[in-house]
């Protein structure tokens, strides 16, 4: 779910592409149908069923999930002239608040803690407000899932991790451990809801618009 950018005349039907910002006529999608961009071929509207939301709902419930057993297992262990530490993903924020680097320490704890589990929960949460749960604040919860999107780095953070342990492995042994597992797994489930979940569908869903 990336970040829409919406025409002011939305109210009215029209939408805005996100790529080049042209005005586009909202139009009633039959299934497997989608709304282009003449000017630049960007897909504005796709048409989304109830089993979209199922998908997106299931999806997002499944993050939270995982976002917290990634965060209670360690990810690796690495091992220096007989000294072993277990690193978890919150261990780089605390090595750089002891180093004196606060800004940096709460991004990092920010963008692969937070940012990630609000994501998901918000997206399972409005999900579910489409498909016709009567929860409160459903139009909330979907500003926070587009803004959290933009700040969920777990796809980049595992990609860290790789990149890492082939420098620490330079100078130490390092040993993967069951939490590699589960970042993976949620950098997979991150990247699916992605394709999945898309809000200008929930957004009108919420306002009931078909």
């Amino acid at each position: 779910m990336r970040p829409r950018t919406t025409s002011p005349d939305k109210e009215a039907g029209w939408l805005s592409c996100r790529t080049c910002g042209v005005s586009i006529r909202e139009r009633v999608l039959k299934r497997g149908e989608s709304l282009r961009c003449k000017r630049c071929g960007e897909v504005v509207m796709i048409h989304r069923t109830d089993d979209s939301f199922h998908a997106s709902c299931a999806l997002g419930m499944t993050g939270v999930c995982m976002a917290l057993l990634a965060n209670v297992y360690p990810i690796m262990t690495f091992a220096v002239a007989g000294n072993t530490q277990s690193n978890l993903i919150i261990t780089g924020g605390q090595k750089l608040i002891d180093q004196g680097y606060w800004p940096i320490s709460v991004l990092v704890i920010f963008c692969a803690i937070a940012a990630p589990a609000l994501y998901f929960a918000s997206v399972a949460y409005v999900s579910a407000c489409c498909l016709g749960w009567k929860l409160p604040a459903g139009r909330f919860a979907l500003h926070v899932a587009g803004f959290m999107e933009s700040w969920s780095l777990i796809p980049v953070f595992a990609i860290a991790c790789v990149v890492a342990v082939v420098k620490l492995d330079m100078i130490g042994t390092v040993a993967w451990k069951v939490g590699i597992g589960w970042i993976v797994l949620l950098a997979a489930v991150s990247l699916g809801l992605s394709r999945v979940f898309d809000e200008d569908s929930a957004e009108r869903r919420l306002e009931g618009r078909p």
